[in-house]
């Protein structure tokens, strides 16, 4: 469902390296009627959203250790089943009541990676996406909701995104935001966490964000120098 930029539905990130032009990553795309007891479609494509690359077949066997879940309107989280399609990983729910539904797809599992050649080292890499759901005309508080995140909110116009670590705001996190289109900017927040940018026009935008945690620890029996994280938030404009 396309929301109205007042309504501007938002998804999470932070912390915060540069990330590399036109790189592969991952997005979650909702849709839907916008109405409680109507069904939602969840989607998780791997491309190059700003290309209007979507990667197909065995490109997204790789994906098969996500795991998803949504927060239902009263924040109890509940399991989403995803599918493996042609174009994208899919799930599906159906929101019993008007509210703000949260979306999280989460891969946590991914072997240890030597990354030497692409300059980060041997880390453990994540994957953390997050778009919300409005059903309704609920307009429920958005607030942090995981260590890393970002919040939206409509101003004047344009939109003000503020970035959080363990639910503080976090100064000087850079946020990529771009379009299918092509448009792309790239965004660092000030001292009070927030940075903010004008839609280019209707429709989808993924932030992205990385952090190199450089804590070196373990994971199934390999050492690495790095936890590596990528996050994608999505927001939908009309």
């Amino acid at each position: 469902m396309a929301l109205p930029l007042k309504q501007l539905t938002t998804s999470a990130f932070l912390l915060l390296l540069p990330l590399l032009t036109n790189a592969h990553g991952y997005w979650m795309e909702l849709s839907g009627s916008g109405k409680p007891s109507s069904e939602v479609i969840v989607k998780i494509y791997f491309g190059e959203y700003e290309n209007n690359l979507r990667e197909k077949g065995d490109r997204l066997n790789g994906m098969k250790d996500f795991r998803a879940y949504y927060l239902d309107s009263s924040g109890q989280q509940q399991p989403l089943t995803l599918t493996q399609t042609e174009t994208c990983w899919e799930a599906r729910f159906t929101p019993a009541k008007a509210g703000r539904y949260q979306v999280v797809g989460i891969n946590d599992t991914r072997e240890v990676q030597d990354w030497i050649k692409y300059g980060m080292g041997v880390v453990r890499p994540m994957e953390y996406l997050r778009a919300d759901y409005l059903a309704g005309n609920a307009l429920d508080a958005i607030a942090p909701l995981t260590d890393i995140d970002v919040v939206a909110r409509p101003l004047n116009g344009q939109m003000v995104l503020t970035a959080y670590a363990k639910k503080t705001p976090t100064a000087k996190t850079k946020l990529t935001v771009l379009n299918s289109q092509g448009w792309e900017k790239t965004l660092t927040t000030g001292a009070d966490g927030t940075t903010r940018f004008t839609p280019s026009g209707p429709g989808i935008y993924i932030v992205e964000a990385e952090q190199m945690d450089k804590t070196p620890g373990q994971y199934k029996d390999k050492d690495y120098a790095a936890v590596r994280s990528k996050y994608a938030m999505t927001l939908r404009v009309e």
